[in-house]
């Protein structure tokens, strides 16, 4: 049975949930359902989805956030028909929480129509009813969310009170067939990001934003030269945003110029993690990122903080490192952090061939077992 589905996200950029959600609505429109993209006018995934939604309804995001009510009418033509609708929860703007909202189209005007809600981290200045709206308390139930770390399911639960039932863990997918090892692969990559021969590479990609805490691994970084621990240490930088000239002035200022490469974002990310030797992710604030999966798909052992999802995948000894996290508002708490970082990443680089081998191979098997998209996307 072909079903209607509502796909929306609130969001303008192009980062791993989106991405997720238009390719989530592109297996779904292969397999015979019509989708419909809710997006801002100026979303980067617009480009995405354009090939196959059936239907795509624009909106403004400063119009939304005065005067969400102007466009009750226009999405609620848009539910009637849907048995489905899939949302992204996201903070309030002002007067729109996008999943409330759609919860209030849906009760409004009597639909059938089941809203889900996906969440990849557990914000507690978020409120319950960014999870469902009106619709939590309907019987039979109309609506449930999915988290993507169990952590993030359990902290909800307990933050709101809503009932574990409604509630399930379902783990990113990875594209194992793109994030998979080839001699090709490995020549590509050493001409993309040529790194000098018998450095210890550590791969950081991702946006430059205090949230992802590339100042914190740059401040590792500088006490594993300092201390000689992995004198030969390189970090592989990748991504761009608004911290981007901050951290390469943070590359001067540190005398780290020569153990520092920059790079701009990429589409094709997997040249960047057969380019290292480790990923390292230091974050303040993550769900259970793509990059740590496609990494360990790719036979490449983590070092991450210790947060939210990353601990159910980034295991001590085996698929790598987990630090403690300090806070991204106290500059005080990030000197520890990145002494646990680099105390990771120490770890790493001072393991025998047999050592990491083994940690590769772990890492490839949690991810080929537990999280590969194409069986999520079929229901195995």
């Amino acid at each position: 049975m072909a079903l209607n589905i509502v796909l929306h996200e609130d969001l303008t950029m192009r980062g791993g949930a989106q991405i997720w959600l238009a390719d989530c609505g592109k297996r779904l429109s292969e397999v015979g359902h019509h989708i419909t993209f809710i997006l801002p006018e100026d979303s980067l995934i617009l480009p995405d989805v354009e090939g196959y939604a059936k239907t795509i309804v624009k909106y403004t995001h400063e119009k939304s956030a005065e005067d969400p009510g102007s466009y009750q009418e226009a999405f609620t033509e848009v539910l009637k028909p849907a048995q489905v609708c899939v949302t992204l929860v996201r903070q309030i703007r002002k007067n729109y929480q996008n999943v409330s909202f759609m919860a209030k189209c849906i009760k409004d005007a009597g639909l059938k129509t089941f809203l889900i809600s996906k969440t990849g981290t557990f914000d507690p200045t978020y409120k319950k009813e960014f999870y469902g709206g009106d619709l939590l308390e309907t019987e039979p139930p109309q609506c449930c969310t999915v988290t993507i770390a169990e952590f993030t399911r359990q902290s909800i639960i307990e933050a709101f009170g809503i009932k574990p039932q409604f509630i399930q863990t379902i783990y990113n997918g990875t594209d194992t067939e793109k994030f998979k090892r080839t001699p090709e692969m490995a020549v590509e990559a050493k001409k993309r990001y040529p790194i000098e021969e018998g450095k210890f590479v550590v791969g950081s990609i991702g946006r430059f934003v205090a949230a992802k805490g590339q100042k914190v691994l740059l401040r590792a970084v500088k006490k594993l030269v300092d201390t000689g621990k992995v004198p030969n240490v390189h970090v592989l930088m990748v991504g761009e945003g608004d911290l981007k000239e901050d951290i390469e002035k943070m590359v001067v200022d540190l005398g780290l110029s020569s153990a520092v490469s920059i790079y701009p974002f990429t589409k094709e990310p997997f040249y960047v993690f057969e380019a290292c030797d480790c990923i390292a992710l230091a974050s303040f604030l993550e769900g259970l990122p793509n990059a740590l999966l496609e990494a360990l798909a790719m036979e490449k052992p983590c070092v991450a903080s210790r947060i939210y999802g990353m601990p159910e995948v980034v295991v001590d000894g085996e698929t790598g490192y987990c630090f403690e996290a300090g806070k991204v508002e106290d500059e005080a708490t990030w000197d520890a952090m990145a002494e646990g970082c680099a105390e990771a990443i120490a770890k790493i680089a001072a393991l025998d061939d047999a050592g990491r081998q083994a940690m590769a191979a772990n890492g490839k098997k949690l991810v080929f077992e537990g999280h590969d998209k194409a069986a999520q996307m079929k229901g195995d």
